[in-house]
């Protein structure tokens, strides 16, 4: 796949099919975001990457404790509070998407909710990623991570896969953390679901709205 085109076509993908992810595959994709760069070289990212058991054991911990009123407690806080124009995207956003599947955002509080707990269900994918880094590292390895993601998902999407990022998974790290032996001083950042996308769900037709360059980009001197 041309690389704008994958750029043009990447989308979050939240409907998969019961069809297994190869090992080599997702090793191939995982070599190639390995190429992201990173400040002075430091490459911070930890990978753990969760299928069959172990990740539905993890599904079904966080779903309960979700069910229980757990409190979460992720490493990066989730946002609250955003500056209104900011709101207002995130607003449009999410109506927009529950509408292209047929639920009303205002009044449909069941269908929500059980959108809501999808995400702990990894949308159905057969593959868990979990992304991580050393605590003691500074906010700069936090901008790393997201390059490493960002050429995940495009990689993933070149090799024909779908994945979505998800913050929810991680306000629950104890549970990652015994599951997957993952070490105290890892923190963990972000989790990924991953597996080959339905692209007969509706949902996975969704596309988010885009700014126009002209709106963010300053050009000086030209």
């Amino acid at each position: 796949m041309e690389l704008f085109e994958t750029l043009e076509t990447r989308a979050s993908r939240r409907a998969f099919l019961p069809r297994p992810v190869e090992r080599p595959v997702l090793e191939r994709v995982i070599a190639a975001a390995n190429r992201s760069p990173s400040y002075q070289n430091t490459q911070p990212w930890e990978v753990f990457v969760a299928t069959g058991e172990r990740k539905d054991a993890i599904s079904e911990r966080m779903r309960d404790s979700v069910l229980k009123g757990m409190p979460m407690d992720p490493y990066i806080p989730f946002a609250r509070n955003l500056p209104e124009v900011h709101e207002t995207r995130a607003l449009t956003h999410r109506n927009r998407r529950f509408r292209a599947l047929g639920i009303d955002p205002e009044k449909d509080q069941e269908r929500i909710t059980e959108s809501y707990m999808n995400n702990f269900r990894f949308f159905g994918a057969p593959c868990a990623v979990f992304v991580g880094m050393d605590r003691s590292l500074t906010p700069w390895s936090i901008f790393d991570l997201g390059g490493f993601v960002h050429g995940f998902l495009l990689a993933a999407h070149a090799a024909g896969l779908g994945a979505v990022p998800q913050a929810m998974p991680t306000g629950y790290p104890g549970i990652i953390r015994e599951a997957l032996g993952i070490a105290e001083d890892i923190a963990i950042v972000l989790a990924l679901s991953v597996g080959y996308p339905d692209l007969e769900a509706p949902v996975n037709g969704y596309r988010s709205l885009r700014r126009a360059p002209e709106e963010f980009v300053r050009w000086i001197g030209f």
